[in-house]
């Protein structure tokens, strides 16, 4: 008996070999409070108690092998305290990142004791894991991301993947929207709502199929600029909008009917080593760039443009409207444009880099009317890929000596 006793004390040991145990919840009144989990991660604390408390030396981890240390702030009595969560340790940012498929949190205060732990499901952009009431009561998902903010009377429905057909509608076209609402309590109603240039929003009561609820905006046959944001009620009369802060901010389009410019996307780097340096940052740095060529007879100022790396977001990069000596493009002239992912650069420095592997290119007005799109395969480092004549067909072949702002 007695070696069967010490058998299975070894074995114990083994088993925790290397780990940290996790003791038993003490609650002090400081809980967490909101989870977000997917990009942008951030953990909301929660201050029950009838005074501030600094927290100041509390530790919290989903690891406890590797706990953070807050190092300084504090959460007023009823008050809130976030934490966020990009993985650097650095600024007062903790030193993990959460998993969108869901984990476990701890909270230590600062003697070491743990005060509380939380294990979130998986959520999604358009979702939050948060305490109802504050600080007490069940856990739910809810679609009213509240950080640092009381998380108010229930969860919320959760909207997502809303979209619009067509993407960039014609002023004879009729537009859909759709979305999806779930909620655990049940969805009550979903209602889009919608204006044509600053009037008075309208409502739509939106019809569920197939998971799906959709509604449509009528052709508004004359140019303009409309918005339009979802609503969602849950069975117990708790609302979310999409985007959340709706009617302040909404999604939108623009409907023109302006001739498009003669603009093409020229010549292009996306494998540069050691060619055509951009100087911008007061050094020379070896950027991807692409070049635009106006053919028309007429200065075409491109501010509010989009560019894209990518067809699915045409919306990627816009063309700051702060200079437009810097963003004008004169007749039969030439414009570089830097994607190299530092906008402080410069108006001219796209929010993308190319892949040398092969992607896409895409050139957008500003109401999103598609100006030209290009799709390339693998290229070669220093050497840049370019039409055979100013705004004619692409060529088969690299260029060896690149024409970067100037004509191919």
């Amino acid at each position: 008996m007695k070696k069967l006793l010490a058998l299975i004390f070894g074995l114990l040991l083994l088993s925790h070999c290397g780990k940290e145990t996790v003791g038993p919840v003490t609650k002090t009144g400081i809980t967490f409070n909101e989870i977000q989990s997917t990009g942008g991660d951030w953990l909301e604390i929660y201050n029950g108690t009838l005074a501030t408390i600094s927290l100041a030396g509390y530790k919290v981890y989903d690891d406890p092998l590797a706990k953070y240390t807050i190092a300084s702030g504090s959460a007023t009595s009823k008050g809130f305290f976030v934490l966020n969560c990009d993985g650097t340790g650095i600024g007062g940012n903790a030193s993990f990142k959460l998993s969108a498929a869901g984990e476990t949190v701890y909270l230590e205060d600062n003697t070491g004791k743990l005060i509380d732990q939380v294990t979130f499901p998986a959520l999604t952009n358009r979702s939050s894991y948060a305490h109802f009431p504050d600080g007490d009561g069940d856990w739910s998902v809810t679609g009213d991301i509240t950080k640092g903010l009381t998380n108010g009377i229930g969860h919320a429905p959760t909207i997502s993947d809303a979209a619009r057909t067509p993407l960039v509608p014609l002023i004879t076209e009729v537009v859909t929207i759709t979305v999806k609402v779930t909620d655990t309590d049940g969805v009550s109603s979903v209602k889009l709502f919608s204006r044509k240039d600053a009037n008075a929003f309208t409502s739509t009561t939106m019809n569920l199929s197939a998971g799906v609820y959709s509604a449509t905006i009528a052709a508004a046959n004359a140019t303009g600029n409309v918005e339009y944001y979802i609503e969602a009620t849950n069975n117990k009369n708790v609302k979310s909008s999409y985007p959340s802060s709706a009617p302040v901010k909404t999604f939108s389009y623009l409907l023109n009917t302006d001739v498009l410019p003669q603009l093409f996307i020229n010549e292009f780097m996306a494998s540069n080593v050691a060619c055509c340096p951009d100087m911008d940052g007061g050094i020379a740095e070896y950027n991807d760039w692409i070049e635009i060529y106006n053919n028309g007879n007429s200065a075409v100022n491109i501010a509010n443009y989009y560019l894209t790396d990518s067809l699915n977001n045409r919306f990627k990069f816009q063309v700051a409207n702060t200079d437009a000596a810097k963003t004008t493009i004169p007749a039969k002239g030439f414009l570089i444009i830097t994607a190299d992912e530092q906008n402080s650069q410069g108006i001219l420095h796209a929010s993308f880099q190319l892949n040398a592997l092969g992607e896409q290119i895409g050139l957008y007005y500003f109401d999103g009317r598609k100006i030209d799109e290009y799709t390339f395969t693998a290229q070669t480092v220093d050497k840049s890929w370019a039409r055979t004549t100013d705004g004619g067909t692409w060529g088969t072949l690299p260029v060896i000596t690149p024409t970067k702002g100037g004509s191919n």
